[in-house]
């Protein structure tokens, strides 16, 4: 990790399935400054590496251009207060340890066999997960259809942010059983989830470019809060 005092803009050095990430703030930093910062941090790490910063300013592609980082897509953080005007009476149940990991896994991957960071799920990796401080199975909403999952709605509290805010953090509807409202109705059953745990606001983070997610959100009343850029190097062939 490569930081400077607290009083400084940092760069954060971190890996995902991908390789090396970078993360910064973009209101930390000017063009200049990246300009000066980037370049060896960058001879740090692989070629393919990314870089994730939020709420870039109009001249920050052509400034990481020159660095031969490359957009790559954007990620909108949404929030709202709690509780919804919207509500919902969707059965679910809590999700199963030891039990639901090897079903989860395959209706997550299914859903999300487009994603960067959600496909690829092991029962291994959710299982490490479980071992976080902030899962909470009672937050893990399940639905099922037919005998098996046809949705859910995964969620987190951030207890380091004050007031504590509540995320959902993974939703998705298995695609046999697309078309039926269950991502509306998962999404409100977890805010409810979240409202009856005492939590007073809500968000979420979604690809931009997923037009009908993003209109749900905004629909139950979300609005756009961060946008968060994905850069990338090239992988140079040969």
């Amino acid at each position: 990790m490569n930081s400077r005092s607290a009083e400084e803009p940092t760069i954060r050095i971190s890996q995902d399935r991908e390789g090396d990430v970078i993360e910064l703030n973009a209101h930390e930093w000017t063009a200049d400054a990246l300009s000066l910062a980037l370049p060896g941090v960058l001879a740090q790490t692989a070629e393919g590496v990314s870089l994730w910063l939020d709420n870039p300013a109009e001249d920050t592609d052509e400034t990481l251009g020159r660095l031969e980082m490359e957009p790559q897509r954007d990620l909108f953080r949404m929030e709202r207060s709690i509780p919804l005007e919207q509500k919902t009476d969707i059965p679910t149940r809590p999700f199963q340890p030891t039990q639901d990991e090897e079903e989860w896994c395959q209706v997550n991957n299914r859903a999300f066999s487009w994603h960067r960071e959600q496909s690829g799920w092991t029962p291994d990796l959710l299982i490490e997960h479980q071992a976080e401080s902030w899962f909470d199975a009672e937050g893990f909403l399940i639905h099922e259809r037919e005998g098996r999952i046809a949705a859910f709605c995964w969620t987190k509290i951030h207890d380091s942010e004050q007031p504590p805010v509540g995320e959902v953090y993974v939703i998705a509807v298995d695609p046999d059983f697309h078309g039926l409202g269950l991502g509306r109705a998962l999404t409100l059953a977890g805010y409810q989830h979240l409202e009856a745990k005492g939590i007073t606001r809500a968000m979420l983070y979604v690809d931009a470019d997923n037009t009908p997610a993003v209109h749900l959100y905004r629909d139950i009343g979300l609005e756009v809060i961060t946008v968060r850029r994905l850069y990338q190097r090239p992988t140079k062939m040969g």
